[in-house]
C-alpha cells in the first residue's frame, strides 16, 4: 500500500499546480460561496442601520425574486422551517410589507407578494446595494461585470436544473 500523503504536502502540490482544472473549480466553488457570506455580511451591517434584520432583507429579495409564491415554497428556498417562515411572513405582513392572498385553486394556500408599505424598505436596500457592490465591483471593466453575470447566471441554471427548481423564463 502506498504512502499517505501529508495534507501539508498535498496542499502545497495543490497549490503549486493552478492550472490543475479540478483544483481550479474548487477554488471558484469556494471563492462564489464566501464572497456570498461576505456581500451578506457587510448589507447586514448596512441595513443595521436602517433597523432592517438579516432575515427581513432575506424574505423580501426572495418575495421580489419569486412574487405569488406560497409560504411552503419561501420556507424551501430561504431553507427555513414552515412554522419560522410562517412567524417572519407574518412579521413582515405587520409592517405592511408583504400581502399574502388567497390562491385561486386552493383555498387553503396563500401566496405571498410585496406590498406598497415595502417601497421606502427597498429604496433603502438599493441605495445600500449599489453602494455595497460599487465598492466590489468598481475596478472591474464593465465588459468583465457583464461576462461575469452571464456565468454567474449559466452556474445558477445549472445548479437549479440539478435540483429540478429551474424557473422558466
Amino acid at each position: 500500500m502506498p504512502k499517505e500523503q501529508s495534507i501539508a504536502a498535498y496542499l502545497a502540490e495543490a497549490d503549486s499546480e493552478p492550472t490543475d482544472i479540478l483544483y481550479a473549480h474548487s477554488r471558484i466553488l469556494y471563492i462564489i460561496h464566501e464572497l456570498s457570506r461576505l456581500i451578506a455580511t457587510n448589507f447586514d451591517q448596512a441595513m443595521t442601520r436602517h433597523r432592517l434584520t438579516h432575515g427581513q432583507w432575506w424574505a423580501i429579495m426572495h418575495i421580489y425574486e419569486n412574487p405569488g409564491a406560497s409560504q411552503s415554497d419561501l420556507a424551501h428556498i430561504m431553507q427555513m422551517t414552515r412554522a419560522s417562515a410562517g412567524k417572519l411572513l407574518e412579521r413582515l405582513e405587520t409592517k405592511g410589507w408583504v400581502e399574502r392572498r388567497a390562491d385561486p385553486t386552493d383555498n387553503r394556500v396563500r401566496r405571498i407578494y410585496l406590498a406598497d408599505g415595502v417601497v421606502p424598505v427597498f429604496k433603502h436596500m438599493g441605495t445600500e446595494g449599489a453602494a455595497l457592490f460599487q465598492s466590489l465591483l468598481g475596478t472591474m471593466r464593465p465588459g468583465d461585470e457583464v461576462k461575469l453575470l452571464e456565468a454567474l447566471q449559466q452556474m445558477r441554471s445549472n445548479a437549479q436544473r440539478m435540483l429540478g427548481t429551474e424557473k422558466s423564463k
